[in-house]
């Protein structure tokens, strides 16, 4: 799921200008809800089906979203890809991934795409926008949460997290050694007095950010602000790496395993 503050709508030859809160993130009408959810991983619960503010990603206004995401965040796009240098033996997972916009756009050259997400709704338009690749085997769609990645240790060179919450552990376990992963937020905190919750979820400044990720063991930050040419005034967007050396034979490794999981599984 992809969070925005604002976004346009062009419909029936008119601009409809939709404001509300952002998906995790939101200025206009203040802040949503300053009370934590009950525990951590409710956080991921958030804009599931179900959750407080699920409308955002879900139903007709998820649709609407679904449709609007991939030219707000284009511009996104252009800063990760860069940061990423993808390159064409890259096995990537995008956690929250919408609509499929940034692996249609920035991963199509790569050997293998993932896209997780909690809403039908964006999964669909994803699944439309990827219809050749997920024919063609080297792109699979699956809903799950971050909070528990349906994956196995080490299946990923690359992991990102676009305007996503991600739960850092899980995303340090999928990576391979050398792996490197980057996290983007629309509408980081910005001074200590503004509240430490934002619409349900703990809401972090770029010292928080960079804590986190550190603890969970990730090394070599770097931090931009996308959107804006002043400092701390746009999106902050994250790159890090998972330590150790990538191997050579990595990719190659682990879809023999795949590969022979497939074969011994009963018919």
């Amino acid at each position: 799921m992809r969070r925005r503050t604002k976004f346009a709508v062009v419909a029936g030859g008119a601009t409809a200008t939709i404001a509300g809160g952002a998906i995790l993130r939101g200025r206009l009408g203040g802040h949503g809800s300053e009370a934590l959810p009950p525990d951590h991983d409710a956080m991921f619960k958030v804009f599931a089906p179900g959750g407080r503010y699920a409308f955002w990603c879900n139903g007709p206004t998820g649709w609407v979203m679904a449709k609007a995401i991939p030219r707000l965040e284009a511009g996104l796009y252009e800063t990760v890809a860069e940061m990423l240098d993808l390159q064409p033996e890259d096995e990537l997972l995008d956690i929250g991934c919408g609509p499929g916009a940034f692996l249609a756009a920035k991963a199509q050259h790569v050997r293998r795409v993932v896209g997780l997400d909690v809403s039908q709704v964006m999964l669909r338009e994803a699944e439309r926008r990827l219809a050749d690749r997920i024919a063609a085997g080297t792109t699979r769609l699956v809903t799950g949460s971050a909070a528990e990645l349906p994956f196995e240790d080490g299946e990923f060179s690359v992991v990102t997290a676009l305007n996503a919450p991600i739960k850092h552990a899980e995303a340090f376990r999928v990576l391979r050694p050398g792996g490197r992963l980057v996290f983007s937020d629309p509408d980081p905190r910005r001074s200590p007095e503004q509240p430490a919750v934002n619409w349900g979820v703990p809401w972090y400044d770029e010292a928080g950010h960079r804590q986190l990720f550190e603890k969970a063991g990730f090394t070599d930050l770097t931090v931009r602000w996308e959107g804006h040419k002043a400092p701390y005034t746009g999106a902050l967007v994250l790159s890090c790496r998972k330590p150790g050396a990538p191997s050579l034979h990595a990719a190659a490794d682990v879809a023999d395993q795949r590969e022979l999981a497939g074969s011994a599984a009963p018919a």
